[in-house]
């Protein structure tokens, strides 16, 4: 299976988590995606009903870039779960959606 960016968004991330589907659009349902993180570092969790802090979740430093585009594996569980917060005062995703 071959992948093809069909979008791009930025999604600004502060010290309230803040979920990545309700920054996509509505379009198509997304399976895939690249995300890079600029700004400042943040916290990430996937887990239904929880949500990350500046002290818990999957940290990712300033730089730093989550994956999710593997094309025999399907990402929709996580993209449509997961939140994310700063560690820092702000940070800033770069979004990459694929399908």
């Amino acid at each position: 299976m071959t992948l093809n960016q069909r979008g791009f968004i930025n999604v600004p991330v502060g010290a309230t988590p803040v979920a990545l589907a309700d920054s996509l659009p509505a379009s198509s349902r997304w399976h895939h995606v690249l995300i890079g993180v600029s700004g400042g570092p943040i916290r990430w969790l996937a887990i239904a009903g929880q949500e990350p802090s500046s002290t818990y979740g999957a940290y990712v430093g300033a730089g730093g870039q989550i994956d999710w585009t593997r094309p025999d594996t399907d990402y929709a569980g996580i993209i449509y779960n997961v939140k994310f917060v700063a560690v820092g005062a702000s940070a800033n995703l770069e979004v990459s959606l694929f399908w």
